[in-house]
Order: C-alpha cells, then structure tokens, then sequence
C-alpha cells in the first residue's frame, strides 16, 4: 500500500506530465503546420507568447494576493511575486525598450556617452533592485528548497521542475536551434510550459514560513514519538 507521502509524490507527477504532454503537442501541430503558419503563433504578439504571459501574471496576481493574505510567510511570498513579475516583463522583452539605443541590462549601456545621465541612474537602480530582489529570494528559500525536495513538497518538486523546463529553453534560444523554425518553437512552447509550473510553485507554496534549523529540531522529537 502506497503511503501518503508517495501518493502525493505520483499526484505531483502526474500534474508535471499532463503539462509536457501539452507542451509536446503544442510542438508538433506548430511543426507540423510549417514556418509559414507557427511562425504567426511563436511571434512577440502571437498566441504562444501571449498565453506565456498572462500565465506569468495570474501567478504573480496569485503570490501577490497570498503574500497579502498569509503574514506568516508575507516576505518569501512578497519576493516571489516580485521575481515572478520580473520574469514576466523579461519574458516579454521589457528589457529591449525601444526608446533606448541598447539594452539596459548590458554594460555597454552605460559606457556610452550619448545616453543621458538620467537614464542610466534610473536603470542602474533598478538593475540593481532586481538583483537584490533575486539574491535575497535565493538566499532565504536555498535550505528550505532543499529540505522540501528531500520531503517530496509540490512547491519544491514543481520548482525543479521550472527550472529545468526554464533552462532548456534558455539553451534552445542561444545555441544553432534558435536559427530553426523548430529550435525556435521548441523555445517558445518550453517557456509557455515553464510559466505553468511556475503557476503550479505558487499555488503550492508555503503559506507559513518553517527555517530549516527548526525542521531539524523537530526530526529527533518526532523519532522518538513514534518509538513510544
């Protein structure tokens, strides 16, 4: 007989694979249909990319909302509803503002002299305020991250997950793919699977905040409870 804790794993799984099935069927009808038709549905303003972004932001209304709600856990939610808005405007190439003669996210930016100082003490700022946001999500949430992988946890397990899908994509957009129909849509598809993980890490994540040290505090107490 299956335990609790392996019944919830195979729910987990199962939620992970209906969205790569999805995702794998997305890929082969916009390969199938051909460049001249998927490429419309891969596009900046196509469906694809579209629903990549509303996904990111009913997730980021969503940890909003929670962090609003749960003060028990208000800063890790906080933090997360600040990077997943982070991921969602960089998803959607806020980065690539077309006033500005460069990307504000390159160094290069801020050596040339044509740009007015204004413009790169403004996005310096905030270059920097999405750095520290990430840092410090990173920082507060590694141990718990790995103790709850350890635990079979949804929020961390989709998490992993996420990052995965995340990271392959990202491989797809900056190697030889990227010059493919196929590579491209491969990216697009894996971002839009992404996004829904990333929904799922947020409707599972803890709404009560428990450090590392006193989970294993706790372990040696529960031991000997059920010894007795």
């Amino acid at each position: 007989m299956k335990t609790p804790q392996k019944q919830q794993y195979d729910r987990i799984l199962q939620l992970i694979t209906i969205w790569f099935v999805m995702g794998a069927a997305m890929l082969l009808a916009l390969t199938y249909s051909g460049p001249e038709v998927g490429e419309a549905y891969i596009a900046d303003e196509g469906l694809v990319q579209m629903g990549t972004l509303v996904i990111l932001v009913v997730a980021t209304l969503s940890a909003a909302t929670l962090a609003i709600r749960c003060p028990q856990n208000r800063v890790n939610l906080g933090l997360l509803a600040c990077g997943l808005a982070i991921y969602a405007g960089r998803e959607h190439d806020l980065h690539r503002l077309e006033f500005l003669s460069e990307h504000y996210t390159l160094l290069k930016f801020y050596l040339m002299p044509e740009i007015p100082l204004w413009q790169k003490l403004f996005f310096g700022a905030f270059v920097i305020s999405v750095i520290a946001i990430i840092a410090t999500f990173v920082l507060r949430m590694a141990g718990p991250t790995l103790r709850d992988l350890k635990r079979a946890e949804p929020w961390a397990i989709f998490g992993l997950a996420w990052f995965t899908t995340l990271t392959a994509s990202q491989i797809s957009d900056r190697t030889w793919l990227n010059s493919t129909f196929a590579g491209r849509s491969f990216e697009e598809v894996a971002e839009f699977v992404a996004a829904g993980l990333a929904l799922m890490v947020v409707y599972h994540f803890p709404r009560v905040a428990l450090p590392v040290a006193a989970t294993t505090k706790l372990a040696p107490q529960a031991a000997s409870a059920k010894a007795a």
